[in-house]
């Protein structure tokens, strides 16, 4: 079963996006960038954000307009091996495989971080989701980058409100532990998260909500408090909601 490992995000501006997520109380990585030797000569900047399991990838995109609104545009899962992990899905449709390497801008002292992956052409739910390999923690992170004021210690799934499973989701969750996606009712997501287009929010464990409440309270932004814990929609680019809850998730 392989876990969920990160979500992208393509954004037109890559500093509205990071400060989005400084304001959620997330620690940002510096800048970096992705290179591929499947494409000579192209480069991808990036920032990240990473907790104690999963991350956030925050990518540069020239052709999406600069306040365009941002939300995430898949799901990756973390697999050992990725020949392996393509033989498991066999069934399944898949695009071929590439590879990326990531530094950062800034010679930190760290080894580059290097990344194998495949999209599955199947729809499972309403992301994209594909299979990746590598290190995680990643080899080129430093331990105070995983310290969050928010206390977020894992991307513990995803909310899709006025939506269902794709077909191949009950396949699917034989090899990808998608049990961390739950499916709403539209009018209790717009309840919860607001009008959010469209309707997806992630879903965040934190080690205090306590700690979590206070920083949205600096920060000016409004939540609503339920049982399941925090819910709120956060500051511009990002369009999608966010769950912070403690705890075991329900």
């Amino acid at each position: 079963m392989l876990p969920l490992d990160h979500l992208p995000f393509q954004t037109g501006d890559l500093d509205a996006l990071a400060q989005a997520f400084r304001t959620l109380g997330f620690v940002v990585s510096p800048r970096g960038a992705y290179t591929s030797p499947e494409a000579p000569g192209a480069n991808w900047p990036n920032q990240s954000v990473f907790l104690r399991k999963g991350w956030f990838d925050l990518l540069h995109s020239p052709q999406a307009g600069a306040e365009a609104p941002v939300s995430p545009g898949a799901g990756l899962f973390l697999a050992e091996d990725l020949d392996h992990a393509a033989g498991s899905l066999e069934g399944f449709r898949t695009r071929p495989s590439y590879r990326l390497e990531r530094r950062w801008k800034h010679d930190l002292g760290l080894p580059s971080e290097v990344f194998a992956l495949f999209e599955i052409a199947e729809r499972i739910s309403p992301l994209a989701l594909a299979v990746i390999q590598h290190h995680y923690p990643c080899h080129d992170t430093l331990a105070a980058w995983f310290d969050h004021p928010n206390t977020a210690e894992e991307v513990a799934g995803l909310i899709f409100g006025s939506a269902e499973p794709g077909p191949m989701a009950e396949r699917a969750a034989c090899h990808l532990d998608i049990s961390g996606f739950r499916y709403w009712e539209g009018r209790r997501f717009t309840a919860a998260f607001g009008h959010c287009e469209p309707q997806v929010a992630l879903r965040i464990r934190v080690g205090s909500l306590n700690k979590a409440r206070a920083v949205f309270d600096i920060a000016g932004i409004a939540f609503v408090e339920t049982t399941e814990g925090l819910h709120l929609t956060p500051p511009l680019p990002l369009a999608c909601g966010f769950q912070f809850f403690q705890g075991l998730p329900t």
